[in-house]
């Protein structure tokens, strides 16, 4: 099979975004490089406008909004049906901005390295953006630290979650597929770093690696579905790479919501995944989190729930963990 790989968006409105990033791939349009939106019903005509400017992307709109991992599912069996051949897939958030050139980088990092590659990711003023992690739950950083992170604050528990990715040379890797050993590498020498798992910003594999693991469990409508397959990956042996040479701006990394709708979604996904995962400890683990979380959250502001010029936001902090309490105590 020619090598070509399928770079694969998810959209759902915020047309502005979509075409900005579909402008920056347009510069792949001559190359092994084939595009597919797969879009969640957007209201805002993203699709007749993809078709319009567009008319080298495949569209394939869903039967509504099914999700992340659904929608990258339902793309990528529109190329399969379609007959267009390819043999990586590169899955990419449509809210990022780039050079074209660091998407044909990080194809020839995973043909060096194999695995999954990701980029180094950029917040938009240009600070980097740790979108990669040491574990999850009791995988890489164990049920005790991750419990502990109920009583760490922000900027702790992410230490803790993100790890130190370790700097990692092809040689090397070579080398530790053919003699199961690694060597160490400095990181001016080495141009990939190496992490436990990274978020699916942006995630190029092949194409059999995706089809060993599964594609996303459909089940996960949001949040974890990429922690998910990531666990998925691992058990199949894949090791998960940044590339220091391809560079991508993320434009909603800082930018997450805290609306209580989007937090018992990511409270619900996450026990979802670590009892499928981990079974009935994982479970208990999800819950004893979230429980102590919430209780250390309400318990500190309180006191400050009925006084002061900051007493109105302190009560609805006070209510928000109150109802994701009362989801980890169901």
């Amino acid at each position: 099979m020619e090598k070509k790989t399928a770079i694969i968006l998810v959209t759902y409105n915020g047309w502005a975004l979509t075409e900005a990033c579909l402008k920056d791939l347009s510069g792949l349009t001559d190359g092994p490089f084939v595009v597919a939106v797969a879009d969640n019903g957007s209201s805002d005509g993203t699709v007749e406008k993809i078709r319009q400017q567009f008319p080298w992307v495949h569209v394939y709109p869903q039967a509504g909004n099914l999700g992340f991992g659904a929608a990258n599912n339902g793309a990528i069996r529109g190329l399969i049906a379609d007959g267009i051949e390819f043999d990586a897939v590169c899955l990419l958030n449509n809210d990022t901005r780039f050079d074209a050139c660091a998407i044909v980088k990080l194809r020839e990092d995973l043909d060096k390295a194999g695995g999954v590659v990701a980029p180094t990711t950029l917040n938009a003023d240009g600070s980097r953006q740790n979108n990669f992690f040491a574990g999850l739950g009791p995988d890489g950083i164990g049920s005790l630290q991750f419990f502990l992170n109920a009583f760490r604050g922000e900027g702790g528990a992410a230490r803790v979650l993100e790890g130190t990715p370790q700097p990692v040379t092809i040689e090397a890797i070579e080398q530790a597929s053919s003699e199961n050993c690694a060597e160490d590498a400095s990181e001016n020498s080495a141009t990939l770093l190496e992490t436990r798992w990274t978020s699916a910003v942006c995630w190029i594999l092949s194409r059999k690696l995706w089809e060993a693991a599964g594609g996303f469990d459909e089940k996960i409508f949001m949040y974890y579905e990429d922690g998910d397959l990531a666990l998925r990956l691992r058990a199949l042996g894949a090791r998960f790479f940044i590339s220091q040479e391809s560079v991508i701006t993320h434009l909603g990394g800082g930018s997450a919501s805290n609306s209580l709708s989007r937090a018992l979604q990511h409270d619900r996904s996450q026990q979802y995944v670590f009892r499928k995962h981990f079974g009935i400890r994982g479970l208990l683990l999800s819950k004893a989190f979230r429980i102590t979380r919430s209780l250390v959250r309400m318990g500190s502001v309180l006191p400050r729930c009925f006084v002061g010029a900051n007493a109105k936001q302190k009560r609805e902090y006070f209510r928000h963990h109150f109802a994701l309490l009362k989801e980890a105590l169901s």
